[in-house]
C-alpha cells in the first residue's frame, strides 16, 4: 500500500516538565487533516482529528482513515525502549505493531532532523563545524563572515589545528563546503 502524502506544517516547539514538547499541524494530500499535541510532560501525543467543523468532514475522515490504512499495513517493527530492544524470555526480539501515534512521531522527528540540518548548512557558511556525524551535537568556531572571504592559508592553518585537537573518537569536521574552497581536510 502507498502511503498518501504526509507533511507537517505550522510546528512550534516549547518546554515542558519532563522535555520538548510540540504543537504541528498534519496535512494528508494537502488537505489539513490532523492536529497533534505533546505538552512536554511525559506521555502520548494528543492526537486531533480536524474533521468537526471543517466545511467538508467526510474528506478529512476519509484521508485519516487512508494514513491509518497505511500505517496498519506496515510491518511490526522491533520493540525498543531507551535506545534498548526488548527481548522475550526465549532471547527474540520483541515486536510491536505500528501506530498512527508512531507514523506521525516519526514525522516529526524527520522534520526536526530536517531543520538542524538546515541550521547547520547555513553556519557553515562562516563557520568550521566538528562533531560525530548525525548526532544533532556539535561545536564550532565562528568567523563571522563567509568562509570564502577568508585567506585561504590561515583558515587550513586553523582547520589542521582543529583537526589534530578535536577529531578524535568518532568527532570528524562536519563542513561539506570546504574542498570547494580548497582545502583539505
Amino acid at each position: 500500500m502507498k502511503e498518501p502524502k504526509v507533511q507537517v506544517k505550522n510546528v512550534r516547539f516549547h518546554e515542558g516538565r519532563e522535555g520538548t514538547g510540540v504543537n504541528a499541524d498534519f496535512f494528508i494530500n494537502g488537505v489539513k487533516c490532523i492536529h497533534v499535541l505533546d505538552d512536554g510532560n511525559g506521555g502520548c501525543l494528543s492526537i486531533d482529528i480536524l474533521a468537526y467543523g471543517s466545511k467538508d468532514p467526510e474528506k478529512i475522515k476519509a484521508l485519516v482513515a487512508e494514513l491509518e490504512a497505511y500505517v496498519d499495513s506496515l510491518p511490526e517493527k522491533p520493540f525498543e525502549f531507551n535506545g534498548t530492544l526488548l527481548k522475550d524470555d526465549n532471547g527474540n526480539v520483541r515486536m510491536i505493531k505500528n501506530t498512527l501515534e508512531d507514523h506521525l512521531n516519526d514525522h516529526l522527528y524527520e522534520y526536526e532532523h530536517q531543520q538542524v540540518q538546515k541550521k547547520i548548512e547555513k553556519r557553515m557558511q562562516t563557520s568550521i563545524l566538528w562533531g560525530v556525524p548525525n548526532n544533532g551535537s556539535y561545536g564550532y568556531i565562528d568567523f563571522k563572515r563567509p568562509l570564502s572571504t577568508l585567506p585561504l592559508e590561515a583558515l587550513q592553518t586553523k582547520l589542521n589545528i582543529l583537526v589534530m585537537e578535536k577529531c578524535k573518537k568518532g568527532v570528524v569536521i562536519l563542513n561539506t563546503n570546504l574542498t570547494t574552497l580548497g582545502l583539505v581536510v
